[in-house]
């Protein structure tokens, strides 16, 4: 496995996934976390955070939250693609001509994947909290609450988190790869169950939020809410998660790739 690690590293250094992916994901970051301070208001409103949150301790990582679909989205095409593309062009033959063993090659992926969405999340939480400090300084508002010991016990959680439900991302991603392998298939289908599927079921079905992934992942995020609490929601994602990548390890080895 540490070989097809390696080899999958290299290929993360791609200047065109590389910068692509990066620039997808500091950019959302950046945009919301100077959005989600500069439209904040006295009372708070359908989409806008009151201003006494944002300026406690807590509000240090409100913007990268706000992010986290956005930024579970790109994830989950890095993840999807990069086993896609090896089908599309078929370099998935040479890999398993050189590494007969398709758990290693898939897990040496998998691996890859994560320590690059771990170091790629740190640096978005850094430049988020880099961003809204700058919009709320220009806004006149007080982030001394933010940059201490609560303040930055609640942005280490608030990273904790964030790889979490962007870990359960990607672990769609790498399973709906392996099973479509197509990009543009596979891609479809997930925005259309992440971001409508279940947006659409929350509204008809009261338990939604207690079953469905993404919403769930919403949850860990927001570090719970009124209706689902943070373990539960932390433990189903998990659970959510095992299952995608057994599924993903399943198929790959037993299916046929040509």
């Amino acid at each position: 496995m540490t070989r097809a690690l390696r080899a999958e590293l290299l290929k993360l250094r791609r200047p065109r996934l590389l910068w692509g992916s990066l620039g997808a994901l500091f950019g959302f970051t950046l945009l919301v976390s100077i959005l989600s301070v500069a439209t904040a208001t006295e009372t708070a409103g359908p989409r806008a955070v009151p201003i006494a949150r944002l300026v406690a301790a807590d509000g240090l990582t409100i913007g990268f939250g706000n992010a986290s679909r956005l930024v579970g989205l790109v994830i989950l095409v890095l993840f999807l693609s990069s086993v896609t593309t090896e089908y599309s062009f078929g370099t998935i033959r040479v890999l398993l001509t050189r590494q007969p063993d398709r758990i290693a090659v898939l897990g040496g992926k998998l691996v890859a994947l994560l320590v690059a969405m771990t170091a790629a999340l740190l640096a978005a939480l850094l430049l988020s909290v880099a961003s809204a400090t700058v919009t709320m300084l220009a806004r006149g508002l007080p982030v001394d609450a933010w940059f201490t010991g609560a303040g930055l016990g609640h942005a280490a959680a608030g990273y904790a988190d964030a790889l979490v439900a962007c870990a359960l991302y990607g672990a769609f991603g790498l399973a709906f790869g392996v099973l479509l392998r197509s990009t543009v298939l596979a891609v479809g289908v997930m925005l259309g169950w992440f971001f409508m599927a279940e947006n659409i079921a929350a509204t008809i079905w009261s338990d939604a939020p207690h079953w469905l992934p993404g919403l769930l992942a919403g949850v860990v995020m927001a570090g719970g809410t009124d209706t689902v609490g943070y373990w539960p929601a932390f433990a189903a994602t998990l659970a959510y998660l095992t299952v995608a990548v057994a599924v993903a390890g399943v198929v790959f080895a037993r299916r046929d790739v040509s």
